[in-house]
């Protein structure tokens, strides 16, 4: 079994496990009362932020010997609009390269614990690196249409399973004054994150995520303009604190 796949089976687990140790100490509350970043279903405050990072572990196939996580500082902020619609922006940090996603939600409560959104996030990513004396800039335009099912359990502990699928509008690379030219398809892959929310002190909360991305083009590997004939596996954990 890959190694990535398995330390993400790993974390998995994990979380589940400490859902279990919170669920012994954690007293049950209405939903509109605790602070979700991941989670569908409609906002009842006007904004909810969250901070904290992202580490990416790269593939062999990009690698080879090497296996190395890229970290990214991480921002995700929802702003409510109106009954079941949200905002959703995203931006993950890195200073020479960052995206920025933005889009729409609906979250559609189903029962008491169950609920579901869909929605679209249109990203836009830049870089500009120095490789060997010179300047390499690259931006791109992606879409993200996705569908997310959350469960909440009884003490305070919410679940989210969230797939999306990666599109690719356009990219755009220099390598100096040269342009450099790749054809990527328009599909590019998929993304399916496992998300658990939990308080974790004073009125803050804690996620904890593992999102498993399957494309054949990574936005933070836009340096090698090669486009892969087939989708590779970018294992992804997320930590971040509600505010």
């Amino acid at each position: 079994m890959n190694h990535s796949y398995r330390k993400g089976i790993q974390l998995v687990l994990f979380f589940f496990l400490l859902a279990g140790q919170t669920a012994i100490k954690a007293q049950d509350v209405p939903i509109d009362h605790q602070k979700r970043i991941f989670f569908p279903y409609p906002m009842d405050r006007k904004w909810s932020t969250s901070v904290g990072f992202t580490g990416t572990t790269m593939p062999y196939e990009i690698t080879e010997e090497l296996h190395f996580r890229m970290p990214a500082g991480d921002v995700h902020i929802l702003r409510r609009l109106h009954n079941k619609w949200y905002l959703d922006g995203h931006l993950s940090l890195q200073g020479l390269q960052n995206l920025i996603t933005l889009g729409p939600r609906i979250a559609i409560p189903v029962s008491d614990r169950l609920s579901m959104a869909a929605g679209n996030d249109i990203g836009f990513w830049f870089g500009i690196i120095n490789v060997q004396g010179v300047k390499t800039k690259g931006t791109g335009w992606q879409n993200y249409p996705n569908l997310s099912l959350g469960y909440r359990f009884n003490k305070r502990i919410l679940v989210t399973l969230k797939a999306e699928s990666i599109m690719n509008i356009g990219i755009n690379t220099h390598a100096g004054d040269i342009k450099v030219t790749t054809d990527y398809r328009l599909f590019s892959g998929s993304a399916y994150t496992l998300a658990l929310e939990q308080p974790f002190y004073g009125k803050k909360s804690l996620t904890l995520a593992f999102r498993a991305i399957y494309t054949n083009f990574y936005w933070q590997t836009w340096t090698l303009f090669e486009p892969y004939d087939r989708n590779l596996f970018f294992p992804q954990i997320i930590v971040g604190i509600i505010l």
